[in-house]
């Protein structure tokens, strides 16, 4: 096999980390009879010739090589190659789709996708191969890349027929739906629909009923979530699934190989998959927030823990993206903190870590679990145990419930991982006794060999510092000021003026070097030790100065958020701030709007301003909602879009198309602007 595998100069061509020169001993690893051997050529394939999802012209040139390993019946684990194969052409059909994208880069993604769409049909005899991993891949590739759709649909529909493993059935069905949201949905949705009720086994009837809600959720919507637990429960119950033969290979250096070492095996569960599924029918219920809090409920109290910890990771998805009353679901995860098994209770916490204050109903459960566990769990030499310990901490320091305040000082006395809880200080300030020893003491750690160098560890520092208003760390902040200054790290720079800034007079002994930076050609640091040196001696002219200066610049957004901050105080920068509503670019004339109205709140022209921007940037609303509401009666033609984002179902980040954590608290904060904006408004109508 591989005729003409050497006749390529590979050495030409690219990979992740340069010349491909060695993706041949990577495809000959496939063919190994050895499975440790196919296992490292898999991992060295994915970290080099398919890096992260990225394809390169080696990635084209191995295209012919994959068709043939998966092809020949005599190769061991040809699944790992075929489901290679079909995230190759996933990655390459998204980019070369992408008309935007004009780049050199997107050439080989636009070649693999022609090679694969024009091996398409190689997939179809592959539905019936003697693998079963194979026969799954061979599915998912018909759906994605078959041209000849009534062909693709015949050749799944008639192979569900005689499929006997569940895994197969549920992705010839998944494959199905996939081609009929490329064509017609209707008479899909009609024959999945029957398949759901007709189907001799439960995994097969709600592998259906999943995706027939996904090409028609109204048709199932009123009582799926009735008939989905019954499912659940007769798949529970069901004799006729195997759970998958132990994983007993031995370990390679290899991602694979260290997943099997520190993951714990799912192969006791013969309805793994019911997980997937169920992930499935989440994204198809988007809009149906109580359907999906129903199953989940259902979920949480199954006796299986895997199944549990599939709901938790669910019911953490819903709160990060959905709005609603989540009231009753909390409440049910914070029963998971006292599951017997260790997996159920680590996933519970991480959930209520990142729910800041809609963990409320939560906080005894969090409250007994962090005493009982005790302050020096946050360095317990058990990761597990230690990380389940601070997201139960995080949980409840979030909360600014006093109950947190031990485990807070063994954290800052430790100095580890403390940037979780560092900005969280502001609300304990009624405790500010007992955490002011153990900062000073790490500062005195960190600054004692500082020299001319400024790490990273000294941010939570300044952080905790300034929240809580440490000015006995003056001698300490300024030292590390010094040696940023001395390292030439404006960004360094700019993090150590934020403290002093909050210290006020406190931090006079500071203000030689707060002087000197305000003459920094850098706006970010010259502006911040304007602010700093106004918030020292109470002159607020060193900060106009400082400002006006950078106005009309290509400085003129961070120019004009300063003047902002300042309030009435700004009052003299208001001439120089009008000019900037009629700017080229958007930020100016944003910053400049917001800065007006902080200064004057007086409703200057900058409510269609706000308007465009509110349509234009989903993610930041709340400090339009906060403009607004200053302006009152002069902002009422604003009302209607306040009551609709009011009345939005989705979070910020579900909008804005992202998945990152960290935003519901900004989105919560949204809503009580919002509302707050509302009130003023209407009360002066």
């Amino acid at each position: 096999m591989f005729a003409g595998l050497l006749d390529i100069d590979w050495s030409s061509l690219e990979h992740a980390y340069g010349p491909a020169g060695d993706v041949p001993e990577i495809l000959l690893g496939f063919a190994s009879e050895d499975p440790c051997e196919r296992e490292i050529a898999l991992d060295r394939f994915l970290g080099a010739v398919h890096h992260q999802g990225d394809v390169y012209d080696s990635t084209v040139a191995c295209l012919p090589f994959l068709f043939e390993l998966i092809t020949d019946t005599s190769i061991a684990d040809r699944g790992p190659v075929a489901e290679l194969l079909v995230s190759i052409g996933e990655s390459a059909a998204a980019r070369d789709v992408d008309e935007s994208d004009m780049s050199e880069t997107r050439v080989p993604y636009a070649r693999a996708h022609l090679v694969i769409q024009d091996r398409a049909e190689d997939f179809v005899p592959l539905l019936a191969d003697r693998d079963a991993e194979v026969r799954s891949a061979a599915a998912a590739a018909l759906a994605l890349f078959s041209a000849d759709t009534e062909h693709a649909l015949a050749s799944l529909r008639g192979q569900l027929e005689s499929e006997s493993e569940i895994e197969c059935r549920i992705a010839l069905i998944r494959a199905t739906a996939d081609v009929a949201l490329r064509t017609d949905t209707s008479s899909v949705a009609d024959w999945l629909g029957r398949i759901a009720v007709d189907a001799d086994d439960p995994g097969t009837r709600l592998a259906a009923l999943v995706h027939a809600t996904r090409l028609a959720p109204q048709r199932w919507v009123d009582d799926l979530g009735a008939k989905t637990v019954a499912l659940l429960r007769e798949i529970s119950e069901f004799p006729g699934y195997a759970a998958a033969p132990p994983d007993d290979r031995p370990f390679t250096p290899t991602l694979f190989g260290i997943l099997r070492e520190l993951v714990p095996e799912q192969a006791a569960r013969a309805d793994v998959w019911t997980g997937d599924l169920l992930l499935v029918l989440d994204k198809a219920l988007t809009g149906h927030t109580d359907n999906r809090i129903a199953l989940l409920e259902h979920r949480l109290r199954d006796p299986d823990p895997g199944r549990r910890v599939d709901a938790l990771h669910l019911a953490d998805r819903l709160i990060q993206t959905r709005r609603g009353s989540f009231e009753h679901l909390i409440e049910m995860i914070d029963g998971r903190l006292r599951a017997p098994e260790r997996e159920v209770r680590h996933a519970a916490a991480e959930v209520l870590s990142d729910t800041y204050s809609l963990a409320a109903p939560a906080a005894d459960a969090l409250a007994e679990q962090v005493i009982s566990a005790g302050p020096e769990s946050w360095c317990h030499p058990d990761e597990e145990i230690q990380a389940h310990y601070r997201n139960m901490l995080c949980a409840l320091a979030r909360l600014g419930d006093a109950r947190a305040v031990p485990g807070m000082v063994a954290a800052l006395y430790s100095g580890d991982g403390t940037g979780r809880l560092v900005y969280r200080l502001g609300a304990y300030t009624a405790h500010r006794h007992e955490f002011v020893p153990a900062l000073l003491e790490q500062f005195a750690q960190t600054t004692r060999e500082l020299g001319s160098g400024y790490g990273s560890a000294h941010d939570n520092l300044l952080t905790a510092v300034r929240c809580l208003g440490v000015y006995e760390a003056l001698p300490d902040v300024t030292r590390i000021l010094d040696a940023a200054i001395r390292a030439e790290s404006d960004s360094h720079v700019y993090k150590a003026l934020y403290p002093l800034k909050y210290f006020g007079p406190a931090a006079a002994a500071a203000l030689p070097m707060v002087d000197e930076l305000m003459r920094s050609p850098n706006p970010c640091v010259s502006l911040r030790a304007a602010e700093t040196a106004w918030s020292i001696t109470g002159d607020s002219d060193l900060v106009v100065a400082v400002v006006r200066s950078r106005l009309g610049t290509e400085d003129s957004d961070q120019a004009a958020m300063v003047a902002g901050q300042m309030g009435e105080h700004g009052a003299p920068l208001v001439e120089s701030l009008l000019p900037l509503l009629a700017s080229d670019e958007i930020w100016d004339r944003v910053k400049a709007a917001e800065a007006l109205v902080r200064i004057t709140g007086e409703a200057v022209p900058v409510l269609p301003i706000f308007t465009a921007e509110w349509q234009e940037h989903t993610l930041g609303r709340g400090r339009i909602a906060e403009c607004v509401g200053m302006l009152g009666a002069a902002a009422e033609s604003f009302l209607p879009l306040l009551r609709k984002e009011l009345a939005e179902p989705r979070r910020l980040i579900a909008r804005a198309g992202l998945h990152m954590s960290g935003f519901l608290e900004e989105d919560e904060k949204l809503l009580t602007l919002c509302a707050s904006a509302i009130d003023r408004i209407t009360a002066q109508v």
